[in-house]
C-alpha cells in the first residue's frame, strides 16, 4: 500500500490586537498586503531552521507558478536524532547503519493563496505518512509577522474544522482504524491471523443512493475524544476515524479523529500521481490544492 498523503488547509486572518474584527489582507491593506509579506517569509526561510528541541529542521524551496497572488513550492523536512539500519526490502539484507547524526529529509508541498479583495487567505500543508512541520511553520509565521508588525495578530484556523458550509457536508461512509486490542479473547484472531498481524478496517456505508449518514458536523461532534485516545463503536475501541464527505463536487476522505486523520485532514493518496520514489508529482498534488482552494474559498465567502 502506497504511504498515505494528506492535505491540511488552514485560513489565516489578519487583525489589531485590541480589535477582533478581521482586517483586509490585500492591496493597500493595513499594515501590509499579505502577499507581500509571504513572499518575503517564504524567501527568508530558504535556508535551514534548526528546531533544536525536537531535532526537526525544515526550509523552503519555492516554485514559480502562473496563478495570481500564490506563492508555493515545496518545505523540506528534515528528522535526525536517532539510529537505525537500512536493509534491501527483498533479501533483508543491511546496506547502510544510519547515525544519530544522519538527516533524513523529505519534500512537503506547501501553497499560500492572498485574494486580492478578502480578509482572510488560505494555506495548504501537505503530510506524508503522517509526517508533518506545520506546527513549526506555522508557529514561525505568526512570530514574525507579530514582530514585524506590533499591534497586529495572525491568526491560523484548521478550514475543515471551523468553515460552516463543510460542517452541512453529507457523509457517505465513515471508516474506523487501527483498533485497540479487543475485549473478547474469542475475537483476537482474523482469517487464522492474530489481529496485531494484520491490519483491517470496519467501514460503515449508507445503503440508498443518494443519502447520507450525517452531515460532517454531526460525525464531528459524536467522535470526539474522551480524553484516553480512542473512539468507541460497536463495543470495539479505534484510534481513527475517516469519512467520505462531498467538498463542492467531488467527495473526499476526510479525517474525523486520531493520529494522522486528526479533524481537518483531507487524504488524497488515491488522487495523486506519484514518483517512483512515492511522493507526489509535484503538478499532480498542485492540481489537488488548486481544486480544494477554490471549494473552500467559495464556500467560506458567502
Amino acid at each position: 500500500m502506497p504511504f498515505a498523503i494528506g492535505l491540511r488547509f488552514y485560513r489565516i486572518g489578519i487583525r489589531r490586537k485590541a480589535d477582533k474584527t478581521p482586517m483586509n489582507i490585500g492591496p493597500g491593506a493595513e499594515p501590509c498586503d499579505l502577499i507581500d509579506f509571504a513572499n518575503d517569509f517564504v524567501a527568508r526561510k530558504s535556508e535551514p531552521t534548526v528546531e533544536t528541541t525536537e531535532q526537526r529542521t525544515w526550509f523552503f524551496e519555492p516554485r514559480a507558478t502562473n496563478s495570481i497572488r500564490t506563492v508555493h513550492g515545496h518545505i523540506n523536512y528534515g528528522t535526525h536524532g536517532f539510529e537505525s539500519k537500512f536493509k534491501d526490502v527483498k533479501t533483508r539484507k543491511e546496506k547502510y547503519q544510519r547515525k544519530a547524526t544522519d538527516l533524513e529529509e523529505i519534500p512537503l508541498y506547501f501553497q499560500i493563496w492572498v485574494p486580492s479583495d478578502s480578509d482572510f487567505a488560505l494555506m495548504a500543508f501537505q503530510s506524508f505518512q503522517g509526517r508533518s512541520c506545520v506546527s513549526f511553520v506555522r508557529s514561525s509565521m505568526i512570530k514574525d509577522f507579530e514582530d514585524r508588525f506590533p499591534g497586529y495578530a495572525m491568526t491560523f484556523r484548521v478550514v475543515a474544522s471551523t468553515a460552516s458550509f463543510l460542517d452541512a457536508a453529507p457523509v457517505k461512509t465513515v471508516t474506523f482504524l487501527k483498533p485497540k486490542s479487543m475485549k473478547d479473547k474469542a475475537d483476537r484472531y482474523l482469517l487464522g491471523r492474530r489481529v496485531d498481524e494484520v491490519d483491517y478496517e470496519v467501514t460503515v456505508r449508507a445503503r440508498k443512493r443518494g443519502s447520507a449518514l450525517s452531515t460532517y458536523k454531526e460525525l464531528r461532534e459524536r467522535f470526539t475524544s474522551s480524553g484516553d485516545g480512542f473512539v468507541e463503536f460497536d463495543g470495539h475501541e479505534f484510534e481513527r476515524v475517516k469519512a467520505d464527505v462531498t467538498v463542492g463536487k467531488k467527495r473526499r476522505t476526510v479525517g474525523v479523529f486520531g493520529s494522522g486523520y486528526d479533524a481537518g485532514l483531507i487524504d488524497v493518496s488515491e488522487d495523486v500521481k506519484r514518483y517512483p520514489s512515492g511522493h507526489p508529482v509535484f503538478e499532480s498534488i498542485e492540481d489537488e490544492v488548486d481544486g480544494l482552494m477554490e471549494d473552500f474559498y467559495d464556500g467560506m465567502k458567502t
